[in-house]
């Protein structure tokens, strides 16, 4: 008993000191990597729906349209990653421009500050 203590002290010991001081803990999550282009290509994202936001008028419809496109891949990526806010707001929006786009400008302006907000 005393000895497999002893290892496991020793285990930690080496694994712990392995790692420099300061250095960032090493992740078991296998979905960080994945996670982290995740929100990469959100802040894309997030750029064309703030340039989209900005240009006024009447919001693109239909399932083709690039907007409709940019929520549908968002409500289905930000639920896998871990953003639920992002998934919710973002399905919001994409069954508010199929079916009410008039009522969708205050969806797109959630979505977008729930993405800056997870982004921050």
């Amino acid at each position: 008993m005393r000895q497999a203590a002893s290892s496991n002290l020793h285990r930690f010991l080496l694994e712990y000191f392995r790692h420099p001081i300061g250095a960032p803990p090493i992740s078991n999550d296998p979905f960080a990597p994945l996670r982290q282009r995740f929100l990469t290509r959100c802040a894309d994202q997030l750029g064309q729906l703030k340039a989209i936001a900005c240009e006024g008028g009447p919001l693109p419809r239909g399932a083709g349209d690039p907007l409709v496109r940019i929520a549908h891949s968002l409500a289905g990526a930000a639920g896998t990653f871990g953003f639920p806010g992002i998934s919710a707001r973002a399905s919001e929006l994409e069954t508010l421009l199929i079916e009410q786009p008039h009522a969708a400008r205050a969806a797109l302006d959630t979505l977008i500050a729930e993405i800056e907000r997870t982004l921050e």
